[in-house]
């Protein structure tokens, strides 16, 4: 009966037969020859046959051998290609990573790092998931994300997340060339009271950061804004109106260089807009860390 075969012993019946030796073999599995004699002695009796033919010079492959001998390189080659996988994956060259973004981080800085990490590991896969902030901070916190990249919230972040800054961006008043105001050098939120207004949806920073800026300059917060969860709407709808809206300079940099928007500077910024890259404080994999070396050169890339 063959079922019971060791693929242990069938690896070293191939080394046997690579090397034509059971000396030599012994030497490059690691063992003494008595004890690889032993194991193809108690094959040999197990299968009923003989697989090597001992001579003076060494030893050869039977026809039993022979065919015992091809599984055994195919066995050999599923367990290197397992190790090769295992290493691969120990190192960050392989496997998946989950990366959450707002908006603002999409424009340059993660698709810089992400083209980076593709071309230092072609295999990995990698999903890029857009959400409101609030939502990707849950699912950093649960582990469904593996990183975040967005603005910094208003609030600090649980013990639990690590947050470092990237990027700095200031707030620009975004309308469409031909407004009126668009000429400006700078601009008073006061100077916007009249004008209609787009706002982005108040589960983002973005939004509470914008009331921040109405609230430091005693200024109410505009009725009647059309309201979006939706950038690309958001500035589709200024391009074809004369509302405007308040946003990160680098959300629009983009349309101002195609000089489809107009971005008009705030005369009173009171805090600028940092980007963050956020992390779980537990054990981060190999490919996680590959992924914020990537993203850390992009940023240093940036400010230079």
């Amino acid at each position: 009966m063959t079922s019971g075969i060791d693929p242990k012993r069938l690896i070293e019946l191939l080394r046997i037969a690579d090397r034509g030796s059971f000396t030599r073999a012994a030497a490059a599995l690691g063992v003494t020859q008595p004890a690889l004699s032993n194991s193809m002695a108690v094959l040999e009796k197990m299968l009923g046959v003989r697989v090597f033919e001992r001579t003076r010079n060494g030893a050869s492959l039977t026809e039993f051998g022979e065919l015992l001998a091809g599984h055994a390189a195919a066995i050999d080659s599923v367990l290197s290609r397992a190790a090769d996988e295992l290493e691969a994956k120990k190192r960050g060259l392989e496997g998946s990573l989950i990366i959450g973004v707002s908006p603002v981080a999409c424009i340059d800085i993660v698709p810089i790092a992400v083209a980076r990490l593709k071309r230092e590991t072609p295999n990995i896969g990698i999903t890029i998931e857009e959400r409101a902030d609030d939502e990707l901070i849950a699912g950093l916190r649960s582990g469904e994300i593996d990183l975040v990249v967005n603005a910094a919230g208003l609030l600090a972040d649980g013990s639990d997340v690590i947050c470092e800054t990237l990027a700095r961006d200031v707030f620009v008043v975004a309308m469409r060339p031909r407004h009126r105001l668009a000429c400006r050098k700078s601009l008073l939120i006061a100077h916007l009271r009249d004008e209609q207004w787009v706002m982005p949806s108040p589960h983002t920073t973005m939004s509470r950061q914008v009331e921040l800026l109405f609230s430091a300059e005693n200024q109410p917060w505009p009725s009647g804004a059309i309201i979006t969860n939706s950038i690309t709407a958001l500035k589709s709808i200024i391009m074809q109106s004369d509302c405007v809206t308040i946003l990160s300079r680098k959300l629009v940099q983009l349309e101002l260089k195609a000089r489809r928007l107009a971005g008009v500077p705030l005369r009173r910024q009171h805090f600028t807009r940092e980007i963050c890259l956020r992390q779980r404080r537990a054990v981060r994999s190999p490919l996680v860390e590959r992924f914020v070396a990537a993203i850390r050169a992009a940023a240093s890339a940036e400010r230079m």
